[in-house]
């Protein structure tokens, strides 16, 4: 195990590592990343978090996307705990869901609290580089309050890219659900979020629940994905599926996605579970996606 190290330092190593005019033009993806989101183990990591983990590194995933940070704590452990533990199992995570709420945000002073500048922090200390924020906090109905949610994501993702942090968002079905005009409001945000600081998680499965084919947005915002969900859908349950035994066709959906995108962050999940239990489904679904040739 290394030293440890100061907040400070990791702040340090981090703006060092990932310097802000990086992610105006980002270099060709040499290495793709293949993580689970812990969320498929929730019950699991809720009781057990070292164990979980444990399985999950024996299973033979190398990253993990926590789905859990509250009071800034990462499934009960501090930054520095928790980035302990993932470095002796032989983990990583360089990824997370991280809320990102309206209390998070000062917009008297166009700027974010400074209990949010601690979870920029905590990002860096664990080491990741890309913070995903699994939802929109602000009115999706009001479109004065969509511009103000959307003014507000990319000063905070300005604000993380000085210390090397990209800020993604991850997509639900209601993104699809409410209309701007002509399109829906996730073409609304896509066009005003700056993607210089503020990147797209792309959940294929949350959009299906919509009715929305993902290809759609795959060819129309190739550029916009750093990060994908890796999960297949059930249209008669509207819930996600093993891979490969849902309704998505996951070879084309994938092919594209790797020949045509910014895609380098891979994270498979899985939410219902069928006859197998949590870590056996992230364990199908691990062996199946190295048949679509990333591993």
């Amino acid at each position: 195990m290394k030293n440890k190290i100061t907040r400070r330092e990791a702040l340090i190593a981090g703006a060092a590592m990932f310097p802000a005019f990086s992610l105006l033009a980002r270099p060709p993806i040499k290495k793709y990343h293949i993580g689970v989101q812990l969320y498929s183990v929730r019950e699991e990591m809720k009781k057990d978090p070292l164990a979980t983990l444990k399985k999950i590194s024996e299973i033979g995933y190398r990253e993990v996307e926590p789905a859990s940070y509250v009071n800034q704590q990462i499934y009960g452990y501090s930054a520095f705990e928790f980035r302990k533990i993932l470095d002796d199992l032989g983990l990583s995570m360089p990824t997370s869901h991280t809320g990102f709420k309206k209390a998070h945000w000062d917009i008297t002073r166009n700027d974010i609290t400074d209990e949010y500048k601690k979870t920029l922090e905590d990002a860096v200390v664990t080491g990741q580089k890309l913070m995903i924020v699994p939802s929109f906090d602000w009115d999706k109905k009001n479109i004065d309050e969509v511009k103000k949610g959307i003014e507000a994501f990319n000063r905070m993702g300005e604000i993380a890219s000085q210390s090397g942090l990209l800020i993604g968002f991850h997509n639900h079905h209601q993104e699809f659900e409410e209309r701007i005009g002509e399109g829906y409001l996730y073409d609304f945000m896509l066009k005003e979020w700056d993607p210089r600081y503020v990147v797209q998680q792309l959940d294929i499965a949350n959009m299906s629940v919509a009715g929305v084919d993902p290809m759609a947005f795959l060819r129309k915002y190739p550029k916009h994905y750093e990060s994908i969900h890796v999960k297949d859908f059930d249209p008669k349950t509207k819930r996600s599926t093993h891979l490969g035994e849902g309704s998505l066709k996951m070879d084309e959906i994938l092919t594209f996605a790797k020949k045509n995108t910014s895609i380098q962050y891979w994270v498979i999940e899985q939410e219902d579970y069928g006859t197998k239990t949590p870590l056996e489904a992230v364990d199908f679904d691990l062996h199946r996606f190295k048949k679509y040739g990333f591993i």
